[in-house]
């Protein structure tokens, strides 16, 4: 077998596998801050008390795959609800890195 022949039959093996996990489900979720509380603080709240997170209202947000980020973006509103605008795609080596 040529050199040509086994890279199109290891390419063919790679675009299968790829295809059996492309309908994998992934819980996404979008950081929007932290905060750290003392727990005497988070005992006293009550309904309609606002916690104040460590981002400015316009700053990105981390889009998560899974616990791990793979994107950024920005908060809109669609409508009634609020959504997600994509603004940067994490590089692969970075995404890679996260899971370590």
């Amino acid at each position: 077998m040529t050199d040509d022949a086994l890279e199109n039959q290891q390419g063919g093996e790679q675009t299968a596998n790829l295809e059996t996990i492309m309908h994998v489900p992934l819980e996404i979720s979008v950081e929007l801050g932290r905060v750290r509380m003392p727990l005497h603080e988070i005992a006293r709240m009550n309904k309609g008390m606002v916690i104040e997170l460590n981002k400015e209202a316009n700053a990105e947000v981390q889009i998560l795959a899974n616990g791990s980020i793979f994107a950024k973006g920005e908060v809109v509103t669609t409508g009634n609800k609020l959504g997600v605008r994509i603004t940067e795609v994490v590089s692969t080596s970075a995404r890679i890195n996260s899971l370590s």
